[in-house]
């Protein structure tokens, strides 16, 4: 069993846990943001306009940064809890309701969206907000750019004379073999690979606004494919079809048209319920004289009924019978049980003669 990586930058015996993917990313991104430095930067004939883009652009890079930083560092393995759902064989442990094991890591991760191989690690509940931080930003700091690069190539293609002598006379580029055809070359191939990663980076961004948008993780979205793909293959079995070329697949336009049969199922919080009004208490009557015979009392009670009587509250409502003081309860059931007995005895006495 591989050991467990404790997140993107440092596995569980503390070593760099770097992969292909992770330094690929961080590679690629640097080029575009040298790129931007000495392309587009120096290209700003304004000089108040040229630092102004220069430190708006490092502020991007800088919050990319951290979010990948942050995304990437984050452990969003899953924790002991006290309302623990599931089991998991593999670690042993007791965990929440939507976490979900990775082979990759190892791992339980609570509330598993997927893993991600650019980061090298997990994304969970803990730091799905820097993930999603982190694509956010990095669309938007890829797009612009490539706005501006665009923009760039199309004004030194149409404007080639005065292109050529601010190149020559204003620009200070890295270098001094820079000419307006090279120049030119630089801009389209940077423009390229700026699409490039505005696709991928675009894409993933436009996937995740749907799944917050559908309330959904990426891994219940792949699970309701697979569902659909699973029906898809029974029915065309039922037709008498050969269904084993009907495969899972996924796209952000399948996600926007899911039907709401394979969307997972939300627990919704129990609405509260209103507090009962309490009841208004009321001055209770006057007994009834010793005279008022026993329906006029309320009937026959016994010290049971008496005490409950004693400790009930009792409001306006016609049903509600009048109180009635405990002594007078007790004194008319030792009464009746007076009477029984003396019936009893009389009766034992005219059977015996």
């Amino acid at each position: 069993m591989p050991p467990t990586r404790r997140n993107g930058f440092v596995d569980a015996r503390g070593r760099a846990a770097l992969n292909a993917h992770q330094t690929t990313a961080i590679l690629v991104w640097t080029c575009e943001a040298l790129g931007f430095y000495l392309l587009l930067a120096p290209s700003i004939a304004n000089a108040r306009l040229r630092r102004g883009a220069i430190i708006a652009y490092a502020c991007a890079c800088a919050f990319v940064t951290c979010a990948f930083a942050r995304a990437t560092a984050i452990d969003p393995g899953a924790r002991a809890t006290d309302d623990a759902a599931l089991y998991c064989g593999r670690c042993d442990a007791s965990v929440g309701r939507r976490a979900k094991h990775c082979r990759d890591c190892d791992k339980c991760v609570d509330d598993f969206d997927h893993h991600c191989v650019w980061l090298n690690n997990c994304v969970g509940g803990r730091n799905y907000g820097a993930f999603l931080a982190l694509v956010t930003s990095a669309t938007v700091q890829i797009g612009g750019q490539t706005a501006c690069g665009a923009w760039l190539a199309a004004w030194l293609a149409a404007n080639g004379d005065e292109a050529k002598r601010y190149v020559n006379e204003r620009a200070r580029y890295a270098g001094n073999g820079v000419t307006h055809a090279s120049l030119i070359v630089g801009v389209c191939a940077y423009v390229a690979l700026g699409m490039g990663l505005l696709y991928v980076v675009g894409e993933l961004f436009a996937f995740h606004a749907t799944l917050c948008w559908r309330r959904m993780s990426t891994y219940e979205y792949i699970v309701a494919e697979r569902a659909i793909a699973a029906d898809a293959r029974a029915a065309a079995i039922e037709r008498g079809e050969d269904g084993s070329d009907i495969q899972v697949r996924t796209s952000v336009c399948r996600l926007c048209r899911l039907p709401e049969a394979y969307a997972p199922d939300r627990e919704k919080t129990a609405p509260k319920t209103p507090k009962a009004p309490r009841a208004i208490k009321t001055k209770a009557a006057e007994p009834p004289p010793p005279s008022a015979s026993a329906k006029e009392r309320g009937g026959l009670f016994s010290p049971f009924k008496a005490r409950a009587n004693k400790s009930k509250v009792f409001t306006d409502e016609p049903d509600s019978p009048p109180p009635v003081k405990r002594e007078e309860a007790l004194g008319h059931f030792d009464e009746t049980l007076q009477a029984l007995s003396d019936a009893r005895g009389a009766s034992r006495k005219g059977g015996r003669k």
